[in-house]
Parts: C-alpha cells; sequence; structure tokens
C-alpha cells in the first residue's frame, strides 16, 4: 500500500511540474523579452512555425473578403504568400517580438500608427492572475498550450501565444493576431506590393 501511494504521488508531481511548465517557459521568454536578451528569445522561439503561424492568420483575413473558389484560390493563396512574405519576416525577429511584447504593436512592421491598445506582458503577480491564466488556456494534446495574453482583456483584444513542446524545450510556435493589428497588417503588405 505504502509503494502504491508513493508512486501516486511521484505521478502526480510530475504530472503537475509538467502542466506548469509550459507557463515557466513563457514566463521565461517574457523575462527574456523584458531584458531584451536577444539569445534567450532566439533559445525560446520558433521562427518557422511562428512565420508559417503569422503568414496564415493574415493571408486567412485578406482572403476571407475575397469570392474565389478551386484553382483561383490556390493562385490567390501563392500570389499573397509572396506579397505578405516582406510584411511577415519583419514580424519574425527577436526585435519584432521585444516590439511586440512590450507594445502590443510591432512598430517597425506595423508602423508606429497605431496600437490595439493591449501589451502582450506575461505578468503572474499574484496566484489569482496565475490561476486565470492556467484555467483560460488551452492544451492540444501533450505538446502544445494556447495561452490568452493578457488574460483580463476583452477576446477581440488578446494575443493567442502557442508554446509546442520540441524534445524537452517548450518554445512560442505562434500568436495569434488581434484583429485590428491583422487589419493594419494587411493595408501595410497592399501598400507595399504597389
Amino acid at each position: 500500500m505504502r509503494w502504491t501511494l508513493r508512486i501516486s504521488f511521484f505521478l502526480f508531481l510530475a504530472w503537475a511540474i509538467f502542466m506548469v511548465s509550459p507557463f515557466v517557459a513563457l514566463y521565461d521568454l517574457s523575462k527574456a523579452i523584458e531584458a531584451k536578451d536577444t539569445a534567450r528569445i532566439t533559445e525560446r522561439v520558433n521562427f518557422n512555425a511562428l512565420r508559417s503561424s503569422l503568414s496564415r492568420q493574415i493571408l486567412g483575413e485578406y482572403l476571407k473578403g475575397q469570392d474565389l473558389e478551386g484553382a483561383e484560390l490556390d493562385i490567390a493563396t501563392e500570389a499573397g504568400a509572396a506579397v505578405l512574405n516582406p510584411v511577415v519576416e519583419e514580424l519574425v525577429s527577436p526585435q519584432a517580438l521585444i516590439d511586440l511584447f512590450e507594445n502590443g504593436w510591432p512598430e517597425k512592421a506595423a508602423g508606429s500608427t497605431g496600437n490595439t491598445g493591449a501589451s502582450l506582458t506575461f505578468d503572474i503577480s499574484s496566484i489569482e492572475q496565475a490561476w486565470r491564466t492556467f484555467l483560460f488556456s488551452e492544451s492540444q494534446g501533450f505538446r502544445s498550450v494556447t495561452v490568452p495574453v493578457p488574460v483580463d482583456s476583452p477576446k477581440d483584444q488578446q494575443f493567442r501565444i502557442t508554446m509546442r513542446l520540441r524534445d524537452t524545450t517548450w518554445r512560442l510556435s505562434g500568436i495569434e493576431l488581434p484583429a485590428p493589428l491583422r487589419e493594419e497588417l494587411i493595408k501595410r503588405a497592399a501598400v507595399a506590393s504597389r
């Protein structure tokens, strides 16, 4: 009986550590961004996955308003990816992430003309804030967790950060942008393509 309790306790402890680990990694990334430590930021971000995530969102938002089907949609997707590439590349760098986390608005990519009204600060200043962040996060299996930031903001102003486990390290693999920021990036892509 004693061994069963010990094994159960250690399994529970391992599960609890695993459940908290993506939030610890996100907190570490937030502190690296606050310190402007580009080496630590690079360790905690999968830039290829982030690039893909941002391209898919911005292009999807743009194509939503178009009346395209079949081959037209495929051609528009290819053309849109080529047009959006310079805008997305400006978002996928340690400095752009620093701007995004600090200001809620990537100044270089989106210009300094606007702001979403929300910043991407991952602050766990109290147990209640940490608990709310944990409750509103979404797990996609054992390898991916999506965290709304800031958790207390309205959904249309929240960023949704996806942390993905690779080997033994949780890394940022996607950021779902609020609608105003996606719209501004689409406008900038349209201007850049002319």
